[in-house]
């Protein structure tokens, strides 16, 4: 492996970067530069989740650290909410409900399509409303994930419409043979289960039993056609298992099967097929040498998504990331946004922690 001073800096330009984005309010920042649509310029929740990520993560939140801390943690905890049509204190942010609600014409005419198609044929596609519900739920877990991650909480406890007997049947009815989908729904139920006062831990225990696949060591009831689905389904899943401090199943066969399928350079693909190593190669010694071995591979084409000239990374070569949830937010142009300087340096963090180069320089986080 390189030196890892080339990627320290990297993470180290990756706060120079960020105050690059920050809006007027300290907490609100941009998803990138330019190239924003007027959505984009107006949702904050998530960013700003993303934005103390990386504040965590590199360590400046040290500046300024009680007084900075507790105004980020009230600031997110004014987005718990009561809405009729979420569970009772969801993290809602009225700028994506205003989006869903003013759907532009041709967006709203695929989701009529897609709800004609799925009751004609065996393809499920989501709903408008299914859509706003998970995007919803994901900012309730971002934002609870962020929070007791710097040691606080959400003001209001979140009230997660399930209890023990409806986990397993709501679990069920989700779409396995897409475990990326489904792993981020049942992480979901992991956080909340964590951090809410509730212990849903044996009730996702036995369903995972259910679904656990001996050939590949990933999660899910229909073998999915793509690769990359399989890794990062599997990604969701074990991060959820992290939530509830349990063991990876088969990390042995994730380690086989990963090795024999490398990601495509996107910011998701990257980082969710690092933490599949990572997380696998922290339980067990199999295979370390050739797994550190392509991590550092990686690790160095993650060269064509970073901007030097801003100290940010890319979601995509040459391209911002273009939508967050289903909502636009930029023009997709030739620069670096905050969600993939974001899992770029969370995969520099970990590929160095993985070849034991650092210490205590950087922090990870749960996702």
């Amino acid at each position: 492996m390189k030196s890892h001073a080339e990627y320290t800096e990297k993470i180290e330009c990756s706060y120079l970067f960020l105050n690059t984005l920050k809006k007027e309010n300290n907490f609100e920042f941009f998803p990138s530069v330019s190239g924003l649509t007027n959505s984009g310029g107006q949702l904050n929740l998530g960013f700003s989740t993303y934005a103390l990520k990386i504040l965590y993560m590199t360590k400046k939140l040290e500046i300024d650290y009680e007084n900075r801390i507790d105004k980020w943690a009230k600031y997110l905890n004014t987005y718990q909410k009561e809405n009729k049509n979420f569970p009772k204190n969801s993290f809602i942010d009225e700028a994506l409900l205003k989006y869903y609600k003013n759907l532009p014409f041709k967006e709203d005419f695929k989701y009529t399509v897609k709800s004609i198609l799925s009751l004609l044929t065996n393809v499920k596609y989501d709903s408008k409303k299914t859509k706003l519900q998970n995007a919803i739920n994901a900012d309730t877990k971002q934002a609870i994930s962020t929070l007791y991650q710097i040691g606080y909480k959400n003001e209001k406890n979140f009230e997660l419409e399930l209890n023990e007997n409806s986990i397993t049947e709501y679990l069920n009815k989700l779409d396995w043979s897409k475990p990326w989908n489904a792993g981020a729904q049942f992480s979901s139920i992991c956080v909340f289960s964590k951090t809410q006062n509730k212990d849903y831990s044996e009730e996702l225990s036995l369903f995972l039993e259910k679904i656990i696949d001996k050939e590949t060591g990933s999660y899910f009831m229909q073998k999915p056609k793509h690769e990359r689905e399989i890794i990062n389904g599997a990604m969701k899943v074990i991060s959820g298992l992290d939530w509830l401090d349990q063991e990876i199943h088969y990390p042995d066969k994730l380690i086989d099967f990963c090795l024999n399928n490398k990601p495509i350079m996107e910011g998701c693909d990257v980082v969710d097929f690092i933490y599949v190593l990572y997380k696998c190669s922290q339980q067990t010694s199999y295979r370390k040498k050739q797994v550190n071995q392509l991590m550092n591979e990686i690790v160095k084409e993650l060269n064509i998504l970073y901007n030097s000239s801003d100290g940010g990374f890319s979601y995509y070569k040459d391209k911002s990331q273009t939508h967050y949830y289903g909502v636009q937010i930029t023009n997709g142009e030739n620069q670096s946004d905050l969600h993939g300087t974001l899992l770029c340096i969370w995969a520099l963090i970990m590929v160095l922690r993985n070849n034991e180069k650092i210490e205590n320089e950087y922090r990870l986080i749960k996702p």
